[in-house]
């Protein structure tokens, strides 16, 4: 029985190594002292010095017979050991000699990416902020009404003498029109009676004018102060019409014949005057409520932009202008929007005799109308 519980134990061993080897490739070493438990130790008796010497002889042969037995279990059993022992040894020696294989690393199992598997997170919308409520806006308050200008009712003459009158400079010319009115300003030529004077100051003072006593130039060859030419323009059927006009201070041909105050003009016609070169193309100087018309001007009359104008009284005739071949004087040019309020006021209400405005409110475009040169 023991050697069968030993034989099993052995097989035991071996299977449970061969299972070890075929589930791991890692050597593992079998721990045999488990075995000796089912390995019975050799009983030796000591003599017993009281015993006879059958009991010893007998007891001997006893224990020589029991002995031979435990030794060939024991030879048996040290025989199998040594065959197992070289059977491992051969088969471990075997496995060295064979290449061991890699061990096949299984991956550990890994957790997948969320940032691949997962949808992402949406931010939290914000809910939306609302638009800050304006602060109603007060309604403009709006500018004072200013009172209405009273109307200052009719102009009220301030009369002073005609060699008082102060005239205004010629101002820098800053518009379109104020240039051409500079570029085309006649020359006049006096032939016979008074020169010409200023009409009016910047305060809206007047010329009183002259008697018409004495002779045609009597009192009034000249102002002290200087003289003056008055301008305005404007477009007229697509042509641009440029009024110089003068004021003399009396129109007599001779003693006790004519009338205080003079007022005489000549229109210089222009193509445009916003081109770099405009052109003259009429003349139309005034004479006896109306006008004597060239077009285009007579070649002696001009010099350069310049038209020459004559004022000449052909007895008993009061006196006109005409063009002339003869130079003239030049005066200081004021047109009619250079003029203070208070003078555009005076010429616009005051009351010349026989004589008007030719340039004021009242008078400019019928002239204009009349004085046409055109067919």
């Amino acid at each position: 029985m023991k050697i069968c519980a030993i034989i099993c134990a052995a097989f035991v061993a071996i299977a449970t190594v061969e299972a070890q080897e075929t589930t791991n490739s890692t050597i593992k070493y079998i721990d045999y002292s488990s075995l000796k438990k089912f390995t019975r130790a050799p009983v030796t008796k000591e003599p017993s010095s009281s015993g006879s010497d059958e009991e010893s002889s007998s007891g001997s042969e006893e224990a020589s017979s029991s002995g031979s037995e435990e030794e060939e279990e024991e030879q048996q059993q040290q025989q199998q050991q040594q065959q197992q022992q070289s059977s491992w040894t051969g088969s471990h020696e075997q496995s060295e000699d064979i290449e061991t294989p890699a061990p096949t690393h299984t991956p550990a199992p890994t957790r997948p990416d969320p940032r691949q598997t997962e949808p992402p997170t949406p931010a939290p919308t914000p809910a939306p902020t609302p638009a800050p409520t304006p602060a109603p806006t007060p309604a403009p308050t709006p500018a004072p009404t200013p009172a209405p200008t009273p109307d200052p009712g009719p102009w009220e003459a301030k009369w002073i003498g005609h060699d008082q009158v102060k005239p205004f400079p010629q101002p820098e010319p800053v518009t379109i029109s104020e240039k051409a009115a500079v570029k085309f300003k006649p020359q006049l030529h006096v032939t016979n009676g008074c020169h010409p004077y200023p009409a009016v100051n910047d305060a809206g003072e007047t010329s009183g004018g002259l008697k018409t006593k004495g002779a045609p130039s009597a009192g009034c060859k000249g102002s002290g102060w200087g003289s003056q030419v008055y301008g305005r323009s404007t477009w007229v059927r697509g042509v641009w019409a440029i009024m110089y006009s003068w004021y003399f201070p009396k129109d007599s041909p001779s003693s006790g014949m004519g009338h205080r105050h003079d007022w005489e003009h000549v229109i210089v016609w222009i193509d445009n005057p916003s081109i770099e070169n405009p052109k003259i193309l009429a003349v139309t100087p005034s004479a006896h409520d109306g006008y004597s018309k060239e077009v285009p001007p007579n070649p002696k009359s001009m010099d350069g932009n310049s038209v020459k104008v004559n004022y000449e009284s052909n007895w008993p005739v009061n006196h006109a202008l005409g063009t002339t071949s003869k130079g003239g004087d030049f005066q200081d040019l004021i047109m009619w929007d250079q003029l203070s309020e208070n003078a555009r006021r005076a010429m616009n209400g005051v009351g010349w005799g026989k004589a008007n405005t030719p340039f004021n409110d009242g008078n400019f475009k019928p002239k204009l109308d009349k004085a046409w040169p055109f067919k």
